[in-house]
């Protein structure tokens, strides 16, 4: 369960260095932010493509969008898709509905069926978001983007 997809290409020689941020440990393989580690748990950073695409992912329609990355909780009203399988208390990846662009990584509070069926409440606590202080730490490590 502690596994993160995008760690399968470490090799002996890879770099691998940490870096405090509030209460998380930033783990960073050759240079590059992969994840970090809160209460036990390795959690894919959200520069990690390679491992939030193997993730299950729930979509949100815009107008959770600005709360999601304000680092508010998901609510089951905003909820639009549940794509794959997962149980309580595993990690997804949040996505918007228009761009289907990574917004968080969240901890459910439900299983994928029963979070799917969940027309109220709170399903989701947002674990990392855009403009955390871990993004705000791996953002200018991260590998600038041609056009933007």
């Amino acid at each position: 369960m502690n596994k993160i997809p995008g760690f399968e290409h470490l090799s002996r020689k890879s770099r691998v260095e940490t870096e405090m941020v509030k209460s998380s440990e930033v783990i960073f393989v050759d240079g590059l932010p992969v994840a970090f580690k809160r209460e036990r748990q390795f959690i894919p950073v959200l520069t990690n493509t390679v491992a939030l695409e193997k993730m299950p992912r729930v979509t949100v329609d815009m107008g959770a969008v600005p709360h999601v990355v304000g680092g508010a909780d998901i609510m089951a009203p905003g909820i639009r898709k549940v794509e794959g399988s997962f149980g309580e208390k595993e990690l997804v990846v949040i996505i918007d509905e228009k761009h289907g662009k990574f917004l968080s990584v969240g901890r459910s509070l439900l299983a994928s069926e029963a979070l799917a069926a969940t027309k109220k409440g709170k399903v989701i606590v947002n674990v990392h978001y855009v403009g955390d202080p871990v993004w705000e730490t791996i953002k200018s490590q991260a590998p600038a983007h041609s056009g933007s």
